[in-house]
Protein backbone atom coordinates (compact mmCIF):
# COMPACT_ATOMS: atom_id res chain seq x y z
CA UNK A 1 0.00 0.00 0.00
CA UNK A 2 1.16 3.55 -0.89
CA UNK A 3 1.53 6.30 0.95
CA UNK A 4 -1.45 8.29 2.41
CA UNK A 5 -1.96 12.18 1.65
CA UNK A 6 -4.56 14.52 2.78
CA UNK A 7 -4.94 17.54 0.58
CA UNK A 8 -4.61 20.98 2.05
CA UNK A 9 -5.80 23.03 -0.36
CA UNK A 10 -7.70 21.74 -3.70
CA UNK A 11 -6.28 19.72 -5.87
CA UNK A 12 -6.33 18.76 -9.60
CA UNK A 13 -6.24 15.41 -11.17
CA UNK A 14 -6.57 13.62 -14.79
CA UNK A 15 -7.41 10.42 -15.78
CA UNK A 16 -4.69 9.94 -18.12
CA UNK A 17 -2.14 11.21 -19.92
CA UNK A 18 -3.64 11.10 -23.92
CA UNK A 19 -6.76 12.85 -21.79
CA UNK A 20 -5.67 15.99 -20.27
CA UNK A 21 -8.10 18.24 -21.11
CA UNK A 22 -10.49 16.18 -18.96
CA UNK A 23 -9.17 17.56 -15.13
CA UNK A 24 -10.70 16.13 -12.06
CA UNK A 25 -11.17 18.39 -9.05
CA UNK A 26 -10.28 17.45 -5.97
CA UNK A 27 -11.81 18.90 -2.68
CA UNK A 28 -9.04 20.21 0.09
CA UNK A 29 -8.91 17.32 2.90
CA UNK A 30 -9.69 14.74 0.40
CA UNK A 31 -7.62 12.06 1.20
CA UNK A 32 -5.86 9.60 -1.27
CA UNK A 33 -3.25 7.67 -2.03
CA UNK A 34 -0.05 7.65 -4.06
CA UNK A 35 -0.04 4.72 -5.50
CA UNK A 36 3.21 5.02 -8.23
CA UNK A 37 5.80 7.40 -8.51
CA UNK A 38 8.65 9.51 -7.11
CA UNK A 39 7.51 13.39 -5.72
CA UNK A 40 10.84 14.38 -6.54
CA UNK A 41 11.81 13.06 -9.59
CA UNK A 42 8.39 12.12 -11.78
CA UNK A 43 6.28 15.30 -13.44
CA UNK A 44 3.52 13.06 -12.71
CA UNK A 45 2.43 10.76 -10.27
CA UNK A 46 -0.33 7.98 -10.28
CA UNK A 47 -2.91 8.36 -7.12
CA UNK A 48 -6.44 6.85 -6.45
CA UNK A 49 -8.81 8.90 -5.27
CA UNK A 50 -12.78 7.39 -4.38
CA UNK A 51 -11.61 4.23 -5.91
CA UNK A 52 -10.39 5.40 -9.28
CA UNK A 53 -6.46 5.88 -10.61
CA UNK A 54 -5.25 9.19 -11.23
CA UNK A 55 -2.70 11.17 -12.33
CA UNK A 56 -1.66 14.04 -10.26
CA UNK A 57 1.49 16.91 -11.13
CA UNK A 58 3.90 15.55 -8.40
CA UNK A 59 3.96 19.49 -7.87
CA UNK A 60 0.39 19.91 -6.47
CA UNK A 61 0.87 16.79 -3.86
CA UNK A 62 4.34 18.03 -2.48
CA UNK A 63 2.81 21.64 -2.02
CA UNK A 64 -0.86 20.72 -0.86
CA UNK A 65 -0.68 17.40 0.27
CA UNK A 66 0.39 16.40 3.97
CA UNK A 67 1.73 12.85 4.56
CA UNK A 68 -0.90 11.54 6.54
CA UNK A 69 0.02 10.64 10.28
CA UNK A 70 2.65 13.30 9.98
CA UNK A 71 2.79 17.33 10.58
CA UNK A 72 4.34 19.27 8.32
Amino acid sequence: MGDIFKLKNRGRAILSENDYRNVIPIPPSAMLVLVAGDLNEDPFVKIRYEGKLMLMLSEDLRSDGELWGQSA
